[in-house]
């Protein structure tokens, strides 16, 4: 079975390649096949679900106060030359987002460190970035297969730092908030108080209600509590 530590290491490693081996990159229009895969592999092993890898640069919209959009634009990618597409087929904008930042941080380091990393220091950047971005697995919630998903982390409006924290097992299951997405209904779940002794996690599109132990306090323990449920059911 391969070693997934290892796995990212290696991604990490080709990546950072890459991005050293071309100055500068805004001047890129094409790369050779092999090239591209790189960039694919790592955005992949990053948690996204890429379709493909092409030229071309994105833009987001400012907003009016009305959430309408004022006309103005600001840059997604500002070096890399590349977007991602999603199975969708169409643009998707935390991975190419996430891709520039990479692609930022092993060019242009850090603006307050006095000396320029090396190739083994920013390796090991791009691997704890791309296992920082990885989302937390979906817990299921029901035989039949209700997953719940990690909710979108949040990033700073206009900024352009997509590396972002994620839900972890270990993170708490807040009481009377949204806990996360529900998978294919693509809504929020929130949980709640349900009984004395259980709490539930309610779908708030389609009304899916799913009880466990109320001293249940992370997403870890979720997991374990329902695990257990799903078995005995089966």
């Amino acid at each position: 079975m391969p070693n997934k530590k290892t796995d990212v290491v290696n991604v990490a490693m080709w990546f950072v390649d890459l991005a050293l081996k071309y100055k500068p990159w805004d001047g890129i229009k094409a790369l050779p096949a092999d090239e591209i895969q790189i960039l694919f592999e790592t955005v992949s092993i990053a948690g996204f679900d890429p379709k493909k890898i092409v030229h071309g640069k994105l833009v987001g919209y400012y907003l009016d106060q009305d959430s309408s959009r004022t006309g103005e634009t600001f840059p997604i990618n500002t070096l890399s030359p590349f977007k991602v597409v999603g199975q969708d087929n169409d643009d998707h904008y935390p991975a190419t987002g996430w891709l520039d930042c990479a692609l930022r941080r092993t060019v242009n380091g850090l603006k307050w460190m006095q000396k320029k990393e090396n190739r083994e220091e920013l390796i090991e950047v791009i691997a704890g970035e791309i296992e920082r971005s990885i989302p937390l697995t979906p817990i299921q919630l029901t035989l039949e297969g209700d997953l719940l998903g990690e909710y979108p982390p949040d990033k700073p409006a206009l900024s352009r730092d997509y590396f972002v924290n994620h839900t972890r097992n270990e993170n708490c299951l807040d009481l009377d908030s949204c806990v996360g997405v529900h998978e294919f209904c693509d809504h929020r779940m929130d949980r709640m108080r349900a009984t004395k002794t259980h709490d539930a996690i309610v779908c708030q599109a389609c009304n899916l209600r799913i009880l466990f132990p109320k001293e249940v306090k992370t997403y870890g323990e979720l997991r374990q509590a329902l695990t257990k449920k799903v078995q005995v059911t089966i």
